[in-house]
């Protein structure tokens, strides 16, 4: 086992950290880091039945980090600082494009998290970044959206932009109306024009022809169009109303 935890052949600027129980690594473009329980791993993980051996490992690619699932039967969880997990079952393997800090989560005894963070920023950029050009922005939405339409697309898709985990889901339409100070009932309305206008450009899932969406609750496939899309970004989250008092009910 390669103890690249105390390799320091690569500048600072060209190697990915990698943080768990306090220790540290420094891994940089070629290299890997594996992780699990057995004692062999580089990131030894803890001693819980429920963690395999040879849970996974880290790959430092010329731009981002490889993120491989080494266990034969668990699934691990790449999680960004906001929006989905990104679940990556067993003997498979996703990139951490286009996030440059993430963290890896495997499910524990009776659910507890164990989780490794990896800062990857000195090769992956910021996805906020933009690099000015002299030609003209691309245009992501197959329509113009009006401005309710857009604020409540931006109302829908906040836990998104601003939380990580199971808490990353589409707002209810009770939390999109009081963040527009509108009933829920209005924001049903609008979301269902958005739906079928959107649907008639062939956006997928906004049917009741898509078996994957279950009965007529389509917004995590509206979340997902407009944030993939970048229809929606934190920018436009400025433009709502102040956060609710805590403690008040929430209707899907």
């Amino acid at each position: 086992m390669t103890d690249v935890r105390l390799d320091r052949s690569s500048k600072p600027d060209e190697t990915v950290l990698v943080a768990f129980d306090g220790d540290q690594w420094c891994i940089s473009r070629g290299q890997s880091l594996t992780l699990g329980r057995s004692r062999t791993c580089d990131v030894h993980l803890p001693d819980d039945e429920h963690l395999s051996r040879r849970a996974g490992s880290l790959i430092v690619l010329n731009d981002c980090v490889l993120i491989r699932n080494d266990s034969h039967h668990k699934p691990l969880v790449v999680r960004p600082p906001a929006g989905e997990d990104r679940v990556v079952e067993p003997r498979a393997a996703i990139t951490s494009l286009p996030f440059p800090i993430f963290n890896v989560v495997f499910a524990g005894r009776s659910g507890a998290a164990v989780t490794v963070r990896v800062d990857a920023r000195s090769l992956t950029p910021n996805r906020d970044d933009e690099v000015v050009t002299r030609a003209p922005k691309t245009v992501t939405s197959p329509m113009s959206l009006t401005r309710s339409q857009r604020l409540v697309l931006a109302a829908l898709c906040e836990p998104l932009l601003v939380k990580a985990g199971p808490q990353a889901v589409p707002a209810t339409y009770a939390q999109m109306g009081r963040r527009l100070g509108r009933q829920p009932q209005y924001v049903r309305n609008v979301v269902k024009s958005l739906r079928e206008s959107l649907s008639g450009h062939g956006i997928p899932g906004l049917t009741t022809d898509d078996l994957d969406i279950p009965h007529d609750d389509f917004r995590w496939a509206l979340a997902r169009w407009a944030v993939r899309t970048g229809v929606v970004g934190v920018a436009e989250l400025c433009d709502l109303l102040p956060e609710p008092e805590e403690g008040d009910g929430d209707d899907a």
